[in-house]
This record gives structure tokens, C-alpha cells and sequence, in this order.
């Protein structure tokens, strides 16, 4: 996505956003540095002389206007772009008088837009662009930065409760991702498989890991939730999966567990392990357009699920409720 590899630095206090933004960045080809205050950010960018920052506006003192004004008083050449939410547009006016080359409006909408603002904002030097680039592929290659970062992050509990709920989950292989969501009382699961030998894997795993955080942010507010259908739930990570432009396969499969009237609601996307996920399956997310089918069917509890990717993945959970 860009030119070169450049050296990034997030000056970001929100860890969810953070590490989604990174996974981008990262994505995109950059380097990148994390600061989670304004005065961490101002030493690394002391200590290693950033191409760009990106700095939120909303951090505890040093706040992000001052962090801004004095990176623009002694980096004077250093672009910097702003990071506010919707209702800031006076923050995002003083940014721009303060130095900030742009802004970036959050929630984010449109990923794509955002690559745009910052490849547009920076200018690589036509002489080193070559031999940067060979040496970060190389790099890139020999130390996989983007698993490195998975495998010591996930290590993903083999027992959960969510209130009511307690869950029982094992996984064969670590490119298996397993998610849960509280929707009221019910429980929505998210059950992934990845292509292991794809070398965008890790990043879409970021990505499926952070998806539904925006829908969920908004689900108490809006009674059309795309989380009130896991078919309409599929199509939307589908869909967030295309945005970004990347030819890996994902299996997928969605399950709403109901908690008072004993029944599940399933949509699915090229997983294994029984005759009612053939019958709604819609195929793998990620290679084209996908239109999902729902399944619903009455169960009781404790459910026990195994289901199979077309990689060789396999998850075997087991969801009861203890009513109090």
C-alpha cells in the first residue's frame, strides 16, 4: 500500500483501537511504534525519529493539542496527523493551527481512506526507496513480526464464563479463533479457522479478532443490530474482510445461543461438522460477495459443538448455563 516502509508512531491511549490501527499500519507495509501518553510518544519520537505520527487528541496531560505543538516545534518537517472522535471538530480545528497535517475522524469508516491520507502525507526519497524496501521484505520475512505479535497475545483460555454462561473450549491448531459476545442473555459465538500457509493470515486474524467491537459498541442503541442475525452478522465481517484487499480464505461460523426459549440460530461459512451447517453453509469468507443462510434449531443445554475446517482445524466446545 505504500511506497516505502515507513516508520510509524501511534500516540494512542485507547489499547482496543491501538492494536487495530497497528494491525493496519502493519498491514499497509509500515513500521511502527506504540506510545500510550503524550509523553512516552514525544521520547520515542525523540529516540528514533518517526516518518509520521499519529497522535489522538483525547490523551491524559500532556494532552494531544500539546503533543502536536511540540512535536512541530522541534520536528518542524515531521508530519503529524490527528486522531479525533465525531463530536471534537474544535479539538480537530486547533490541531490543524497547532501543525497537524490531517485528521482522522473515530469510529473509523472507510480503512481504505485512511491508507490514502497517509500515503498521500508521506514522501519517500526516490534514491533509498529501493534498497528500504528489499531490506524490510527481507526482515519482514525472516522474523513474521505480525505472528510474533499473535502468538504471544493469544493465548486464549481453555474455560470461560461470561455471567450465566460457562464455556469449555479446545483447540488443535493455532490458527483456530474462538470469540464470545454477551448479547443481553443470549451468546453469540464466533468460530474461525485460517490458512496457515497464507502470509496474511496473522493480520486477518487481528482483524476478525476486533470486527464485531463497532456493532457491538451500538447494539443496546439500535434495534436493527446486525448482531440480532448471524447471517446478517457473516455479511458484515464478510464484507470487512474485502475491504481490506486480501486474497486469504477464512472459515467462519456463527452461533446465537438463546438462553430462555432452548434454541440456536447459526449462520456458516465453509465450517464442518454436521448436517445443519452444510445446509446453511454460504462458503468461505474473504474470496467474493457472500450471501448468507441462517439455520435455526431447538437444543438443550450443556451443547456440545465440534466443528472442522478445510485446513485441518478443529474446535470442540461445550456451552451450559448455571442458573442462579
Amino acid at each position: 500500500m505504500f511506497d516505502f516502509c515507513p516508520l510509524i508512531l501511534l500516540i494512542e491511549d485507547d489499547p482496543v483501537f491501538r492494536r487495530l490501527m497497528v494491525a493496519y499500519l502493519e498491514l499497509w507495509g509500515a513500521r511502527v511504534l506504540e506510545a500510550d501518553s503524550g509523553e512516552e510518544g514525544l521520547l520515542l519520537a525523540e529516540l528514533n525519529g518517526p516518518d509520521l505520527v499519529l497522535s489522538d487528541l483525547l490523551l491524559p496531560a500532556p494532552a494531544g493539542l500539546e503533543v502536536i505543538a511540540c512535536l512541530k516545534r522541534r520536528y518542524p518537517a515531521l508530519p503529524v496527523i490527528a486522531i479525533s472522535g465525531q463530536q471534537k471538530m474544535a479539538d480537530v480545528a486547533r490541531a490543524l493551527r497547532a501543525g497537524a497535517e490531517d485528521y482522522l475522524i473515530k469510529p473509523i469508516r472507510s480503512w481504505n481512506l485512511v491508507a490514502e491520507v497517509i500515503a498521500g502525507i508521506l514522501r519517500p526519497d526516490p534514491g533509498k526507496l529501493l534498497d528500504e524496501l528489499n531490506e524490510h521484505l527481507a526482515y519482514y520475512r525472516r522474523e513474521d513480526i505480525a505472528a510474533s505479535r499473535l502468538l504471544q497475545s493469544w493465548r486464549q483460555q481453555p474455560e470461560r464464563t461470561l455471567g450465566d454462561w460457562r464455556l469449555s473450549c479446545r483447540q488443535s491448531s493455532p490458527w483456530v479463533l474462538t470469540e464470545y459476545i454477551r448479547l443481553d442473555q443470549d451468546l453469540l459465538l464466533l468460530l474461525a479457522e485460517f490458512d496457515p500457509l497464507n502470509m496474511d493470515t496473522p493480520v486477518v486474524m487481528t482483524l476478525v479478532t476486533f470486527v464485531l467491537n463497532e456493532p457491538l459498541r451500538r447494539y443496546g442503541s439500535e434495534p436493527g443490530s446486525v448482531l440480532n442475525s448471524p447471517a446478517r452478522t457473516l455479511e458484515y465481517i464478510n464484507q470487512l474482510i474485502l475491504d481490506v484487499g486480501l486474497g486469504t480464505r477464512v472459515n467462519l461460523a456463527l452461533f446465537r445461543l438463546y438462553a430462555d426459549a432452548g434454541r440456536v440460530e447459526v449462520a456458516n461459512g465453509g465450517m464442518v461438522g454436521s448436517n445443519w451447517l452444510e445446509h446453511c453453509d454460504a462458503g468461505p469468507l474473504g474470496l467474493k460477495e457472500l450471501t448468507a443462510n441462517q439455520f435455526s434449531y431447538r437444543c438443550s443445554f450443556p451443547l456440545d459443538l465440534t466443528l472442522k475446517g478445510s485446513f485441518g482445524g478443529e474446535i470442540r466446545l461445550t456451552a451450559s448455563r448455571e442458573l442462579t
